[in-house]
């Protein structure tokens, strides 16, 4: 067959590769530009704030009016408040959903590159990947250190890929300066000497079997990648506060009190979670990459079946960890892929197979809005003080400390500290069980809450609707007005101040 044959044959192939590229990066796009909706960004921002100008990461809680100012504060994502800062100081409050848009682009840029190496060079695949793995993590796809350490986590893939095939100098560099980072970002770093414990097992495991890499011929041993293991896990250590913060991850992810009180720390067993779109996203996920390791069983390498077998558990384990299948399947299904896909033939039908995939996302987006309800100039989920709210609140006059909740202590201080001071803000690492639950109770019983109004000579309220729900029917709330009640929150001042 003459080249003209074959160009108009396969003519199918060109148009397709365009299509699926358009189609699947505006998908991309829609479902990950949205409002800022994260109360504890305006923190890690203004925390952000003081480090740039003091050249100190903050010791203690120091917002709060109370005694547990003095506690600790555990800066473990202190280097993502620096860069959220810089974010807002250079683009501005306004351009905060298309920085969030950016960021979900980068991460689908780095998935699908991982599944592109992994897949030979397979675009249609990887694309159809990137895709699957965005959607899958797009239920928590909020301006927060967990976006960065998903970004992390790929760069650290790729490297340990690079690894897996040719120890270099430059790798070891790279792997090195990217779990330094990982460190100072966000608590997810301990997943890097994990990861690489079980590369050294799988490899262990495979060299017992004789399993032989479809896609390329391993120069590593399970010692090499042992040893990349226990200077993953000594890197970890480089942070502000060393090896503690290493004990401070462990022992917060084993709290029963934030598997019981936080919501992404419930089991995705937990019935609760079976409302959200991003469980059934994830268990779709993990169907899929658990089907074709089955019916592939001969082509896994022990190394994938760990992988994927560690991220799902963890995802069982918490609602949170969900995040992190879409990444891995992206990492462990290409190798599992029949090598004919590459054929035009066959190729082109792959392609307007992501085209159809990405239209499908795109049309339930534009419809139901994104993972959790979002579109890109609106969210349901936005706890952002509203106009009203901030012209209240930075009225000059107003000044004092002020009874907050978790929900927006984080702004109260972003926008108006030290004029105000909240009770409560968004750190719940490190304020503890005790003072979590005591400002709980402040709602609902009477003399607890006139004996902390006085203590603290408290002069307002910052409130969601339901919180405000349940204090309404106390005594002393007679020695209340509001001041600004909106479609979020409402504030309340002491009479006779």
């Amino acid at each position: 067959m003459n080249s003209v044959s074959m160009h108009n044959k396969y003519a199918p192939l060109g148009i397709w590769k365009i299509t699926a590229s358009i189609v699947t990066l505006a998908a991309v796009a829609f479902i990950c530009i949205a409002p800022q909706t994260a109360n504890d960004f305006w923190l890690q921002t203004k925390v952000g704030e003081l480090i740039a100008s003091n050249f100190e990461i903050p010791k203690t809680l120091l917002f709060p009016f109370t005694e547990i100012q003095t506690s600790k504060f555990n800066a473990h994502e202190w280097l993502p408040s620096v860069l959220f800062y810089e974010i807002v100081q250079l683009f501005g409050e306004d351009a905060l959903p298309l920085v969030l848009g950016a960021f979900g682009l980068a991460l689908f840029a780095l998935v699908t590159w991982l599944a592109y190496r992994r897949s030979q060079h397979c675009l249609a695949l990887a694309m159809i990947l990137g895709l699957l793995a965005v959607c899958v993590q797009n239920f928590r796809h909020f301006l927060r250190p967990e976006l960065l350490s998903l970004i992390l986590l790929v760069l650290y893939l790729h490297l340990v890929e690079s690894y897996r095939q040719k120890p270099s100098p430059k790798n070891w560099i790279g792997l090195i300066a990217v779990v330094i980072l990982w460190s100072n970002t966000h608590g997810s770093f301990i997943l890097a000497p994990i990861i690489a414990s079980i590369f050294a097992a799988g490899v262990w495991l495979d060299t017992r079997r004789r399993y032989a890499e479809p896609n390329f011929v391993s120069k590593t041993t399970a010692r090499s990648f042992g040893v990349l293991a226990v200077v993953t896990l000594v890197c970890t250590a480089i942070n502000p506060t060393g090896w503690e913060q290493t004990a401070f991850v462990l022992k917060f992810t084993g709290s029963d009190f934030n598997n019981g009180y936080v919501l992404e720390w419930i089991s995705s067993l937990d019935p609760i979670a079976w409302h959200w779109r991003g469980f059934w996203i994830g268990l779709g996920c993990t169907t899929l990459a658990v089907a074709v390791s089955a019916m592939r069983w001969r082509q896994l390498s022990a190394i994938d079946a760990l992988l994927l077998a560690c991220f799902i558990m963890l995802a069982i384990k918490a609602t949170r960890f969900v995040v992190y299948l879409g990444i891995v399947t992206a990492y462990v299904l290409p190798p599992l892929i029949p090598k004919n896909v590459q054929r035009p033939d066959v190729s082109w039908r792959l392609y307007a197979l992501c085209a159809g995939l990405g239209a499908t996302v795109l049309g339930f987006a534009i419809k139901f809005g994104n993972a959790y309800g979002a579109y890109p100039h609106e969210s349901s989920l936005n706890q952002s003080f509203t106009t009203p709210m901030r012209t209240a609140l930075s009225n000059p006059a107003i000044r004092g400390n002020v009874m907050t909740t978790y929900d927006y202590g984080a702004e109260l201080v972003y926008r108006a500290y030290p004029r105000l001071r909240p009770s409560l803000d968004s750190r719940i690492d490190s304020y503890g069980a005790d003072y979590i639950l005591f400002t709980e109770r402040l709602l609902a019983e009477n003399d607890l809450l006139v004996d902390f109004v006085r203590r603290y000579d408290v002069r307002y309220m910052l409130l969601t609707h339901e919180d405000f729900h349940l204090i309404r029917s106390l005594p002393s709330l007679q020695q209340w007005r509001i001041l600004v009640m909106d479609k979020r929150a409402v504030l309340l001042e002491r009479k006779n101040l």
